[in-house]
Order: C-alpha cells, then structure tokens, then sequence
C-alpha cells in the first residue's frame, strides 16, 4: 500500500498521514452544499493530503455552481440514482482510503484525523470506521427536537446512525453521512448494490458484515447533521425509511428488530379487537404494552426537553408516535411489495 506524502512528512499521532478522497453525493441542495464544503477545507488534516469529490445527480438550482466556487472535483452523474453516483466517486477516488459525508452535513474540524487515526491501526477485516451525526446547532428548533429525540434509545431503536453511543465499538453497520472506508474492500466486494437508493448504506453493511469484515465505530469523528424542517417532510422521510427497509428485509432477508416493532404495533391496534372475541386476554396484554410504550414517550420526552427547550421540547411528544406510524405504514407497503 503507498501513501502519498507532504515534503515535510506530516503526522498523526506519530503516524504515516495518508491521502484520503472524501466523497460527497449530491442533488439541488443549494441550501446547504456550500457549508458542507466549507467545513471540508477547514479540516485539521494537511490540506494536501486530501482531496474532495462531489458526485452532482443533476442538479437544476445552484448546486454545481457553489461546488465549483470550493474547487473541488465536480462529477455529474445523470445516469443513474444515489448507489450509482457513490459507485462513481469510490472509483474516481485517487486513494485508498475514501471518506463519505452527505451535502447536507457539515464535519467537525478533527472529522477526518479522527477517522485517519482509527483506520491505521485497524486489522485487515475491518471495513470501515465511521463516528455520530450529531444535531446542528444553527438548525431549526423542530429539526432540532427532532435530532434530539433521534439520539435516544426509542428514538433510533439502537441503531448506530442515530443513536448516541459513548464508547468505541464495533457495530452491524455505519452509514454513509459519516464514514471512512477502505477502498480495496470496497472494490472486491462490488461496491454499492445500483438497484437501491433507499437504505444502501444498510444493504453493503450487510453484505461486508456476512463476508466477515466488521465496522468501528468512533464517538470522537463527529459530523452534524440537518434534520427535517417541517412535519411534512419528517412524516414523509420516516415513511421512506420504512419503505427502504423493508425492501431490504424482502429482498436481502435484513432483519432488524426496530423495523418490525412499529408495524407490528399498527397490525395489532388493527386486529386486537377483533381478535379479543376468541382471546379475551388479549386486550390486557394489549393495554399493558400501551402503557409501557407511554412510560417510553414520557421519559424520551423529559430527556430531550432536558437537552434543548421543554417547550419545544415537549413535541416529542408528537413527533415520536408519529415517526413510529410513519415509519410502521412505510414498512408494511414495501413488505407488500409497494415502490
């Protein structure tokens, strides 16, 4: 493996600083692309020693014009969804190590010397190290609540890509807004699956972790990251993400336990009173889940009111009962085989 060094042989840590391709996919966010890339210049990491691709799927606003204001590499991709324009990026990445953020992000300024000095001292199974998409601080106060209430338990059902975890561990998986992969891997094992554009990400955690690699995750490489600004655009997202695993559980048998439990919640609150005519126990057993799931929202609540505004804060109130159907409803159309 060659590592191109600066002349006067920087450092990590004491260790070799490699050059690493940071990838960023995106379309029409003229909103926020520019901040993303600023944050990627500003980067505590010798500004030689990596270089920064931005895969565009054919934006219609201002996008490609703000990436070419930052110098970086612009490829425009109008031949396929979000799988083929990252297939793209990790093949005309010129290293071997690629790290991958999303527009609507922005990176911490030790993001890449955190996710450099984990990877080097990795073994050779380990496929990716990645770190939190933590809530941004100039965000809108629904996004924010939203952020919040996403970093608990209830909030993500564990999952590594929203939950807050405070050690470093090895997980099932890190998504694609926040990790640095090692690029050989990648390439042997047939990169993004192209026939998914929703849960990609989840679908190549998947299939690397059945070949036997594993993923780090760091809590220190942090990026931050927006959150949905409207009710409209969160119920929809939830339902898309519902939508998006389910297809993966069909068609690759993913089976995650946080991707059943709210369908499976609006399956019974459907047959429960039917079925109470032949099990009459069943609506005790039924009444004692509601309220345990009313101890869960309370306590999410209050943890979130605590971390930002008990205001806003008590949306959660709402908002949580409301991604879980969203997310519920989304699962069980794309179970049926829905698009």
């Amino acid at each position: 493996m060659v590592y191109l060094l600066t002349a006067n042989h920087n450092e990590i840590d004491n260790k070799m600083t490699p050059f690493v391709s940071i990838v960023v996919v995106t379309k029409n966010e003229e909103g926020c692309i520019g901040a993303c890339l600023a944050s990627l210049i500003q980067l505590d990491y010798p500004r030689t020693q990596y270089e920064i691709i931005v895969i565009d799927g054919g934006s219609t606003d201002r996008t490609q014009h703000i990436v070419k204001e930052y110098h970086a590499r612009l490829i425009i991709d109008t031949q396929g969804g979000l799988s083929h324009s990252r297939n793209i990026g990790i093949k005309s990445a010129k290293s071997e190590y690629i790290a991958s953020i999303d527009a609507d992000c922005l990176a911490s300024k030790n993001w890449l010397k955190q996710l450099v000095g984990e990877v080097l001292s990795t073994d050779e199974l380990t496929a990716a190290v990645g770190g939190p998409n933590l809530v941004m601080e100039n965000d809108v106060p629904l996004a924010k609540v939203i952020g919040f209430m996403q970093e608990t338990l209830m909030g993500s059902g564990g999952a590594p890509q929203a939950y807050k975890i405070s050690t470093k561990r090895y997980v099932y998986g890190i998504p694609n807004c926040n990790v640095l992969y090692k690029k050989h891997i990648l390439i042997t094992e047939g990169c993004f699956d192209e026939r998914y554009n929703m849960g990609e990400d989840a679908e190549l955690n998947h299939r690397l972790t059945k070949a036997g690699y594993k993923y780090l995750y760091i809590p220190d490489a942090v990026v931050y990251h927006r959150r949905p600004s409207t009710l409209t655009k969160f119920a929809s997202k939830m339902f898309a993400y519902g939508k998006g695993m389910a297809r993966l559980t069909r068609d690759r048998k993913i089976f995650r336990s946080y991707s059943f439990i709210p369908s499976l919640a609006i399956l019974s609150l459907i047959l429960v009173y039917p079925v109470h005519i032949f099990v009459p126990n069943i609506l005790n057993c039924y009444f004692g889940c509601l309220i345990l799931y009313a101890i869960g929202l309370i306590v999410t609540t209050v943890h979130v009111c605590k971390r930002y505004d008990y205001k806003w804060g008590s949306l959660t109130l709402l908002l949580l009962p409301l991604q879980h159907l969203m997310y519920g409803l989304g699962f069980i159309k794309g179970i049926l085989g829905g698009r």
